[in-house]
């Protein structure tokens, strides 16, 4: 896999999912030079964070990194780029619209090692939220670790 300089959380409307895996990946970041940011396919409009969802990341002492939605574009899209979506569909919206992330594309369930999609509780309960949350926060770290240890085995070797 080639070095990682950014790695960016897709879903549908990006008022959500791709918002808690941001916040969760920034939230253990640490020092590594990672840029991180969150994205949406269908944003039309500037539209505010869920706040079940923000609320549930205040509950983990964790901080959005945007207010508002935003769409992915293709500036968005600097080398080493990682991207990783909420769900099989959105990858291949992804694929389809900006075909040069080929190799660097991946549902976070995917490139944490799973099958299957993860399923918005669009709403749902505040409980719904956080049991989302939890599952985002386990594949967020899996694949932290991957990429850690990726860039580790890297600077061990002058990569």
């Amino acid at each position: 896999m080639a070095r990682i300089n950014k790695i960016i959380f897709v879903c549908t409307d990006n008022t959500c999912l791709s918002n808690m895996a941001a916040a969760v990946f920034e939230g253990i970041r640490g020092e590594r030079e990672i840029q991180v940011a969150s994205r949406g396919l269908v944003v039309l409009f500037p539209e505010p964070i869920n706040q079940k969802a923000v609320a549930i990341l205040k509950s983990h002492k964790l901080e959005l990194l945007e207010e508002e939605a935003k769409p992915l574009e293709s500036r968005d899209l600097i080398p080493g780029t990682l991207v990783l979506t909420m769900t099989g569909a959105e990858k291949a919206q992804v694929l389809e619209r900006f075909p040069e992330t080929k190799g660097m594309l991946f549902t976070i369930r995917e490139f944490a090692g799973q099958e299957g999609d993860l399923i918005e509780p669009l709403g749902g309960t505040l409980a719904d939220y956080g049991a989302c949350y939890e599952h985002i926060d386990l594949l967020t770290k899996v694949a932290a670790e991957i990429i850690f240890k990726e860039e580790d085995k890297d600077d061990s070797t002058g990569m």
